[in-house]
């Protein structure tokens, strides 16, 4: 009844449309309680991580030294070098994890929130682990480009096995 008479000045095709608007929106009302729950699980990851071997700081200090795997021969280079490049990128996929944990944990507390009611550092710190995701991004690693690309590469119209969409002839 309520809704009716806020909406009471618009024809019967817009009322029932803000109507459906307006029950979306309730449906996507935040609850507290569910997202006070899912940050502090959020926050156990983030610790967990931060605690594990697979954190970055601690997978920085179990590196080999050079020359553990062998010298004078080139496959010994080869593998350090495999190695090291492995243990870079653990490095780099672990420090990634944690910012997007983070900042999931972010969106969550001002989940329903006015953008302008978030704090300064909150919104500082948000963008600058965007733009971290953002730098660590590698187009080619990437499977729905690789995707993308390869439905670009189909003739348009087929299916990719040759035959073109169908039905009943």
């Amino acid at each position: 009844m309520a809704e009716e008479s806020v909406f009471s000045f618009l024809g019967a095709s817009a009322k029932s449309q803000a109507a459906a608007i307006s029950a979306q929106a309730k449906a996507l009302a935040v609850d507290y309680e569910t997202i006070s729950g899912y940050k502090k699980v959020v926050d156990e990851l983030l610790t967990k991580l931060g605690n594990s071997e697979a954190s970055d700081k601690k997978l920085a200090h179990t590196t080999l030294p050079e020359g553990t795997l062998g010298t004078g021969f080139a496959e010994a280079v080869d593998l350090f070098s495999a190695y090291e490049k492995v243990q870079t990128e653990l490095q780099n996929l672990s420090k990634g994890l944690a910012g997007h944990i983070e900042a999931l944990g972010l969106a969550v507390r001002t989940a329903g929130k006015d953008l302008a009611a978030v704090d300064e550092e909150t919104k500082y710190r948000l963008a600058a682990i965007a733009r971290q995701a953002e730098a660590a991004y590698v187009k080619e690693r990437d499977p729905l480009v690789k995707e993308q690309k390869q439905d670009e590469a189909r003739p348009h119209g087929t299916d990719g096995t040759g035959s073109t969409a169908g039905g009943d002839v």
